[in-house]
């Protein structure tokens, strides 16, 4: 039996757990982690974070009984797993989860900018019913570069094809069979700039990533070009 602290629980997730875990101590916080729980964690031997849980070098030095920590998200800046590693615990994450519903919210975000929706509904919303300044764009045709092709990366292009966009993405790893399957090409970054009509992030963050659009490279994309962020900020 382990003794096993959750952090940024909703109350129906409590119930989830206790069904699938019923032979273990729980604790449960629907709260961030901060250094004000310590006291309550000494004898945990397993953490269990979100986003907003930052499990520090501070944190584990603090917590001599952890052995495993895991985070509820594909993301996992928030934890020093540099630290874990030298102090002998185990860190993981959820890798394939949701990358079809991120994938289906980037085109709405898509969709919403390209059709002027959220505009047209703020002018309802004040009785106006004029189209001036509502016309939008078509998809088809256009060209969708995609920065990071993943899960939902691929998801995402998938998607775009079904709209007739041409794609073109970029990927330090480059998966050649997707892109013969999918129909998309592999560019470099700065060529997918200055190409699309939209541009999409759907990489992980990390240091190699770390403000891939900058003041820069920005003014490589088309002016009036859309950038969506679904990614890491």
């Amino acid at each position: 039996m382990a003794k096993i602290a959750f952090f940024e629980v909703e109350p129906w997730e409590k119930d989830y757990v206790r069904q699938r875990l019923p032979n273990h101590d729980i604790i449960f916080f629907e709260e961030h982690l901060e250094d004000k729980h310590i006291p309550q964690l000494k004898e945990c031997q397993v953490l269990v974070v979100f986003i907003y849980s930052p499990v520090s070098r501070q944190i584990l030095d603090q917590l001599p009984n952890i052995k495993f920590v895991t985070t509820m998200s594909t993301g996992f800046d928030h934890i020093d797993v540099e630290a874990c590693k030298e102090k002998g615990i185990t860190a993981s994450n959820v890798p394939f989860y949701g990358e079809n519903t991120v994938a289906e919210h980037t085109m709405a975000l898509i969709l919403a900018l390209s059709r002027k929706i959220v505009r047209t509904y703020e002018k309802v919303l004040h009785s106006d019913f004029g189209l001036e300044g509502l016309r939008g764009f078509d998809l088809k045709g256009k060209t969708l570069g995609v920065i990071g092709t993943g899960h939902i990366g691929l998801h995402v292009i998938r998607m775009a094809k079904g709209f007739e966009m041409n794609v073109l993405a970029y990927d330090p790893f480059p998966k050649q069979d997707a892109a013969q399957q999918l129909g998309f090409s592999y560019t470099d970054l700065n060529n997918l700039l200055a190409n699309s009509d939209v541009v999409t992030l759907h990489a992980p963050y990390n240091k190699y990533t770390h403000h891939t659009i900058n003041k820069d490279n920005i003014f490589k994309m088309k002016r009036g070009a859309l950038l969506i962020n679904t990614a890491r900020g």
